[in-house]
């Protein structure tokens, strides 16, 4: 069993590019985390604390991959100890109740997660303060404009293979507000070798790797 961690929560305090009604600079505030931990990781954590066969996690995960989408198509929300997937259509344009709803007017537009309320406080119980790294500048927006690993990492892929990603998608990966993760992906529209194409579907604007 691993032990109980009673490190600090690291987040960054940083300011924005906006000011309040007073004159002063609105500040946000995100995770620290920036490493990643992959499947091979993850198993080598579990062999060793929960005394799991070695590449067991990778084999469950292998079925999970399989199970999952074929539970999910046959329009089952699916509950883990840790949460529950469950897709998520929406119309590809802005309809009204006047209209005629046709299949051609929706698309899959993702699949959700929504922790459960333990796995919430079973994350909660692993940091016992909080520890601040103030900027004193706002998040470099020029590095988040050009292709860089949060992006890679936060695209996904349709039925066709186009790799895309949302604002919120984006947000979460980098840790910036939505409005400058909003004005970042529209920089990498622009240009003359745009990296992003747009499209609004519903009221979600996709941005589709060119």
């Amino acid at each position: 069993m691993a032990r109980q961690k009673t490190d600090p929560l690291h987040v960054v305090v940083y300011p924005s590019n906006f000011n309040n009604d007073n004159g002063h600079k609105m500040l946000y505030v995100s995770s620290n985390a920036r490493e990643e931990v992959g499947l091979d990781k993850l198993d080598d954590f579990c062999h060793e604390y929960e005394n799991l066969p070695k590449g067991y996690v990778n084999r469950c995960f292998e079925a999970l991959m399989y199970a999952i989408p074929h539970l999910i198509g046959d329009h089952k929300r699916v509950k883990t100890p840790i949460g529950s997937f469950y897709i998520k259509p929406q119309f590809l344009r802005t309809m009204t109740e006047d209209e005629t709803v046709t299949a051609n007017d929706i698309w899959l537009g993702g699949i959700d997660f929504r922790p459960t309320k333990e796995f919430r406080e079973a994350v909660q119980r692993q940091f016992h303060s909080i520890q601040i790294d103030r900027r004193n500048h706002p998040i470099d927006t020029n590095y988040y404009s050009q292709r860089n690993p949060e992006l890679e990492r936060c695209l996904s892929s349709d039925a066709n293979g186009n790799r895309y990603v949302t604002v919120e998608e984006y947000r979460r990966a980098t840790g910036l507000s939505a409005h400058s993760a909003r004005k970042c992906l529209e920089n990498m529209t622009k240009g003359d070798n745009p990296i992003l194409q747009k499209t609004k579907i519903g009221t979600t604007n996709v941005y589709t790797e060119v």
